[in-house]
Order: C-alpha cells, then sequence, then structure tokens
C-alpha cells in the first residue's frame, strides 16, 4: 500500500499553516517529515490523512483519492489538540477508550490484561501525564495498530514531549519492519540527532523513504519423534 501526497497545502485564518509539501510512503517504509514546531504538524498529518482536505495538491492511496479511504487506513497519533489523550485521564481510562475505538473488549479486565501483555500494568492507575515519555508513545502507537484496518501511521511531533528521539524511531521502524508505512513529524533537530535525511514540510522534491526489512518469519520447530531418536541411539 503506497501513500502520496503532491503539493498539497493548508491556508490558516490568518497565515498558511502549510507550504506545498510533496511525501510518499509505503509498506516497510518510514519518513521523516521536519518542519518548525507548530500548526505545520498537524495541518500535515490531518491532510495526510483524510481528516482535513488541503486547499491545493491531492493525496491518494493505492492512485485513489478517497477521503474515506484515507480515513479507515491511515491514523494519526498523539496529535495535538486531535487525537492526544487527556493527560488527567488514568493510564486505563485512556487504553480502555481506544480498544473501544479498535472494536476490542474494553472492561476492567480487558484493559488491565492488554496493559499486562504489554509490559505497562505497572501504570494502570497513573494519570496519563506521569507516563514516561517512552512509554506514553510506545502505548498510544500499540493501541493505534490495534485497529485492524490501520495500513500507515503517522506519528506527529512526538519530539514535543522530550526524550531521546531514537526511542520514537525505533518505534516506527519496529512497525515498518512488521509491514505498515510510517511518517514520523518531528523538528529539523531530532532529524539532526538520528543523522537520518528527512523530508521537509513546504517542500516538494524530497530524499527517499528509508526502507525496513520485513519482520523474518520464526521457523517451526519440528517435534523429534522419540522411538526414532532411540533407535538412533542404539544404533
Amino acid at each position: 500500500m503506497e501513500l502520496e501526497a503532491v503539493g498539497i497545502s493548508v491556508r490558516g485564518p490568518h497565515a498558511p499553516m502549510l507550504h506545498a509539501t510533496s511525501v510518499s510512503v509505503a509498506d516497510h517504509q518510514v519518513v521523516l517529515l521536519t518542519g518548525y514546531p507548530g500548526a505545520g504538524h498537524v495541518a500535515a498529518a490531518l491532510g495526510l490523512s483524510g481528516r482535513l482536505k488541503p486547499d491545493t495538491g491531492t493525496v491518494r492511496l493505492d492512485g485513489k483519492a478517497d477521503l474515506a479511504e484515507l480515513r479507515r487506513r491511515i491514523a494519526v497519533v498523539d496529535a495535538p489538540g486531535i487525537t492526544e489523550p487527556d493527560d488527567a485521564l488514568p493510564v486505563q481510562t485512556v487504553v480502555g477508550e481506544e480498544l473501544a475505538i479498535a472494536g476490542r473488549k474494553a472492561g476492567r479486565k480487558a484493559v488491565l490484561e492488554w496493559l499486562n501483555d504489554h509490559d505497562a500494568a505497572e501504570h494502570a492507575d497513573k494519570r496519563f501525564e506521569h507516563l514516561p515519555v517512552a512509554v506514553r508513545t510506545r502505548l498510544l502507537t500499540e493501541l493505534t495498530v490495534a485497529r485492524p484496518d490501520v495500513r500507515v501511521v503517522i506519528l506527529t511531533m512526538p519530539d514535543r514531549h522530550g526524550g531521546d528521539p531514537r526511542d520514537w524511531y525505533e518505534l516506527g521502524r519496529g512497525l515498518a519492519a512488521d509491514g505498515y508505512g510510517v511518517i514520523i513529524t518531528c523538528a529539523d533537530a531530532s532529524a539532526r540527532l538520528l543523522d537520518i535525511k528527512a523530508a521537509r514540510m513546504g517542500e516538494t522534491e524530497q530524499p527517499d523513504p528509508v526502507q525496513v526489512a520485513p519482520v523474518a518469519p520464526v521457523e517451526p520447530v519440528t517435534p523429534i519423534d522419540e522411538e526414532e531418536e532411540l533407535e538412533e541411539t542404539e544404533a
């Protein structure tokens, strides 16, 4: 699956929020999309995901400009004021809401099981704002890909929370290895620290996405027949 945006821009009430930008990503790829911290990151995420119609340009998924399909297939993670959770809520409440959106069981038992399976049971009763930065980003991303139709993930400004950019970049690479297309919007400084050639908001000529090898399948272990093993030993 390939997401391609050509020359999309978004006008704000007083000034442009996003100047003409082209970017593309496909399965098993990661793109860093950099720009000055602010509304441009949210405008880019919403425009790329079909939640905001750009003032110029086109966004296509596998060659089709279908806003409903974009919204179904592309998820926006932790966009300020849009998809970020209420920081005052307990972690288990946020998890329950996201599991419900994904069509999964969302009762207290199911939530606690999910947190335990994702190595986060100790955080269940904390306010969401008190999560360690890396845990916050990881949980929100894992909850997002629990939605069965999602194939492209847009992680929005994870560096605004501080922490180590390598944490969220490796998270993005892990998703790409699993077959997702991943776009991470961030500041120029984060891309420089990671030493990654980044796409830039406001530009139409961009570097190639980072290609990530698929996760190697686990080879099944063939059980040894006890009688055969005994015969070989006796021989």
